[in-house]
C-alpha cells in the first residue's frame, strides 16, 4: 500500500479493459486520456479533474494499467486497475473524456 489518502478523500481502484481498433492512432486519442477521472456527488455534481494516485500501489503490480501508456497500439487489449482518490462525497465516477462511469461502493 502506498501513503493515505488525502483527507476527504477514500482509494478505490477502477478496473479498466480497453480494446483499441484497427484504426487506433495515438495522436488522435493520447491513452492518457483513460486515466483522467472526475467524481460526481449524489446531488450531481462533477468535482472536477481527479488523477490517478502517484504511487498505484494498492492494485497489484501485475494488475495495474499504467498512467496511459503512450506505446498503446492498433488492434490489442489492454486492461488493469487504476488507483484514484475519491471526494468522500462521490457517488460516481465518469472517466473525465465520458467514455465510462463507475458507480462508488
Amino acid at each position: 500500500m502506498g501513503d493515505p489518502p488525502p483527507v476527504g478523500t477514500t482509494r478505490k481502484l477502477l478496473w479498466i479493459e480497453v480494446q483499441t481498433g484497427s484504426a487506433y492512432d495515438v495522436s488522435d486519442l493520447p491513452s492518457g486520456l483513460f486515466t483522467q477521472f472526475a467524481a460526481i456527488s449524489a446531488s450531481g455534481v462533477a468535482s472536477g479533474r481527479i488523477n490517478p494516485s502517484l504511487t498505484w500501489r494498492c492494485a497489484p503490480e501485475g494488475s495495474r494499467i499504467g498512467f496511459g501508456d503512450e506505446d498503446w497500439l492498433p488492434g490489442k487489449k489492454y486492461a488493469g486497475a487504476v488507483e484514484v482518490y475519491l471526494p468522500d462525497d462521490a457517488n460516481k465516477v465518469s472517466n473525465a473524456q465520458g467514455y465510462w462511469e463507475w458507480l462508488v461502493r
